[in-house]
């Protein structure tokens, strides 16, 4: 039988009665009250329009009551519907209906109130159903009395209200505290349907205004984004100072290996000597001439050995930094002596086109020890 064979029934009805299917957002089958209602002029014009720019918050009550009537649920409920654009408040009944490819479709029977509710009153149901933040209201015992569409869509239609907490003790502290007549805010992880997530939870009681009993008023917000990158902000940091901690480590231990690598050894008392291990770069040229004048000023040497022993295969740069040091210990009155000039190393000063004028160059260390002794004498 089909679906207009099965509603005949409901075709004299002078209630508006219509079948909407949720899947194509169609209206099926309308009576002549409901074309009056949607101001249809016929029943294929109501037929072919599209209903898929209702709101998010729409479809998943929408899905809600249907899930319900396929075990035998019914629905009843204030909504403010927009025919034609223009606000109309009714009191809706509404049951699942078999459509004729055998998909769940929703028989709406709709009551137009005499009198409609303050439009304060419509804005605050309608504010309601479309905020983000998840209210519930519960009986005394927990059970959940209405729920808005932002807490059904997090939590499911049928979850109860304990199944949103790992722990039951934040579920006992809630009763107990709104029950003391006090009000109950916490941050704790809930259970929803897409996963864990954070929520800042309120609660209070206050009168049902439908029967005059006490229930209370429960409202979600999902803090999860701001949790998140506190926790982000705050391993930032942590790993910041962490690499405060470790730069400060390698600076002192560059520190320690500079004057590992480049000690200033007294050979006689007017005589030092620094032995330049490793490689010699602009930076640690000026970090030794720092050390070398100091040490020149504090023992009055007036000879200074830097021997480039040890030191990595030089280039035109390493020269340039072995000229600047001797300058800089002429500048101070002391003479320079360079060591450890090997026949590689003499012949890249010479392409290198540095002026050495003033650095007496010798072979090894001993001659420049024995070059110093006899300057002396």
């Amino acid at each position: 039988m089909k679906l207009h064979e099965r509603l005949a029934a409901l075709e004299s009805s002078p209630v508006p009665s219509w079948v909407f299917d949720l899947d194509f957002f169609r209206q099926r089958w309308a009576n002549k009250p409901a074309l009056e209602l949607w101001r249809a002029k016929t029943a294929e014009e109501l037929y072919a329009r599209d209903y898929s720019d209702m709101s998010e918050s729409t479809r998943v009550r929408m899905r809600g009551y249907i899930e319900g009537f396929r075990v035998g649920r019914t629905a009843e409920e204030e909504w403010t519907l927009y025919p034609k654009g223009e606000p109309q408040t009714m009191k809706l009944f509404m049951t699942g209906v078999p459509l004729d490819d055998g998909r769940t479709g929703v028989l709406i029977q709709a009551f137009v109130k005499e009198k409609a509710p303050s439009p304060d009153l419509v804005r605050s149901i309608e504010a309601l159903r479309h905020t983000s933040v998840m209210v519930t209201l519960l009986d005394t015992a927990g059970e959940i009395v209405l729920q808005n569409p932002a807490a059904l869509r997090a939590f499911g239609a049928d979850a109860p209200f304990r199944a949103r907490f790992r722990e039951e003790m934040v579920v006992e502290a809630l009763f107990s505290v709104t029950q003391a007549g006090e009000v109950f805010s916490l941050e704790a992880a809930v259970l929803t349907e897409a996963g864990e997530r954070w929520h800042v939870i309120e609660a209070r009681t206050l009168p049902d205004p439908a029967t005059g009993k006490t229930v209370i008023l429960v409202h979600h917000t999902d803090e999860t984004a701001r949790r998140g990158a506190e926790h982000r902000a705050a391993e930032e940091g942590r790993l910041a100072e962490e690499l405060r901690g470790t730069l400060a480590l390698v600076e002192r231990q560059k520190q320690e290996i500079l004057a590992l690598s480049a000690p200033v050894l007294e050979v006689s008392s007017r005589t030092i000597a620094l032995p330049i291990i490793g490689a010699l770069d602009s930076t640690r040229a000026a970090e030794l001439e720092g050390k070398i004048l100091g040490a020149v000023a504090a023992r009055g040497a007036d000879c200074v050995i830097l021997d480039l022993t040890g030191a990595d295969a030089l280039t035109a740069e390493t020269a340039e930094q072995v000229a600047r040091l001797g300058h800089a210990i002429r500048l101070l009155g002391a003479r320079p002596i360079a060591t450890g000039i090997t026949s590689s190393l003499a012949r890249t000063l010479v392409h290198a086109n540095v002026d050495l004028g003033g650095i007496l160059l010798l072979r090894s260390l001993r001659d420049g020890i024995e070059a110093a002794r006899r300057k002396r004498t």
